[in-house]
């Protein structure tokens, strides 16, 4: 009795045992049959587009891969292969195979992008200033501030410009830049301002003469200009002529003298000296490709209304434009 009821308890436990194993697996051999049809079904796909796709171009093979596409296409001695928006063209000549590389990406800009302002870069040139339309005379009073014109000069600093092509030889150039304009003074003398403002003559104590006297500004400047360009017949250089305006704001100011009393010595005074904080003014240049000769003019006076001789500055140079 004890025996047949421990076989009932054993026959009790296995059974549900066996069932289990038998569903999972019929679950396996669904699955099997599944897959194998998907894999049937998409090879078949893959087969039927590569048909569709040889029967349009017979020299081409074209294979879908995602959202990408490769494909191989011969065109007498040359064999082109894509690959998504990269291609590659192997062109066989007499110095062997040759390999070049190019993207629809690239073809884009060069077709419809094609236009390069000349502007940033690095300019150097003259300082100067007029008293009124082409003169440079000073009033005797204003003497004082008579330059060493072949001593007075700036430079400037200029990022790359960003361009607004209308056509490819045609279009709208500008940029930010850093200037230091340096005016040496041609006198024995510096400039000083006064409790009101006012700018005048600062001299040296008796028997002290200055060997160096010079006025340093500072200003941030952005200049934009209408680019015309003049292609050259079988080349790809072109003659460039711009003109614009340009704005700029101070950023400094400091005068500097140096004189010699048994020894060298330099005196360097920071100040505002009534300069005008912002200005503006035209400017046009002409060059050849990365080689520039400009000028600018600034319409707003040096100095404050009533703070100083009414003096606008200019600068002739040259300037080498590094976004070609």
């Amino acid at each position: 009795m004890k025996k047949l009821i421990f076989v009932l308890i054993a026959a009790l436990i296995a059974l549900p045992v066996l069932c289990q194993e038998e569903k999972l697996q019929k679950l396996e051999n669904l699955e099997n049959k599944n897959l194998t049809k998907t894999e049937t079904k998409t090879q078949t796909k893959t087969e039927t587009e590569i048909k569709t796709d040889t029967s349009v171009k017979q020299d081409t093979v074209i294979v879908e891969v995602g959202d990408e596409i490769f494909s191989v296409k011969e065109m007498g001695d040359e064999t082109r292969v894509k690959i998504g928006k990269k291609e590659f063209r192997v062109v066989e000549n007499n110095d062997g195979v040759v390999v070049f590389k190019s993207s629809s990406r690239d073809s884009h800009k060069r077709n419809y992008d094609r236009f390069k302002g000349h502007l940033g870069g690095l300019e150097l040139g003259f300082d100067g200033y007029l008293t009124d339309f082409w003169s440079t005379s000073l009033e005797p009073e204003d003497n004082y501030l008579a330059l060493n014109t072949s001593k007075s000069y700036n430079w400037s600093l200029l990022l790359p410009c960003v361009n607004i092509g209308f056509t490819r030889h045609f279009g709208i150039a500008t940029t930010l830049g850093i200037e230091w304009n340096k005016y040496r003074f041609d006198g024995n003398n510096s400039i000083i301002e006064d409790e009101n403002g006012v700018i005048g003559p600062s001299y040296p104590d008796e028997g002290i003469t200055y060997s160096k006297s010079k006025l340093v500004t500072t200003y941030a400047t952005l200049p934009i200009l209408l680019e015309a360009q003049i292609p050259l017949s079988n080349s790809n250089r072109t003659i460039n002529i711009g003109a614009g305006v340009i704005g700029a704001a101070k950023l400094g100011a400091h005068t500097k003298v140096t004189y010699y009393t048994g020894g060298k010595e330099k005196e360097k005074h920071k100040d505002d000296f009534s300069l005008n904080t912002f200005r503006w003014g035209a400017t046009g240049r002409i060059g050849y490709e990365f080689f520039q000769v400009y000028g600018t003019c600034y319409f707003t006076p040096m100095f404050e209304s009533g703070k100083g001789p009414e003096l606008y500055p200019f600068e002739v140079g040259i300037a080498f434009t590094f976004n070609d």
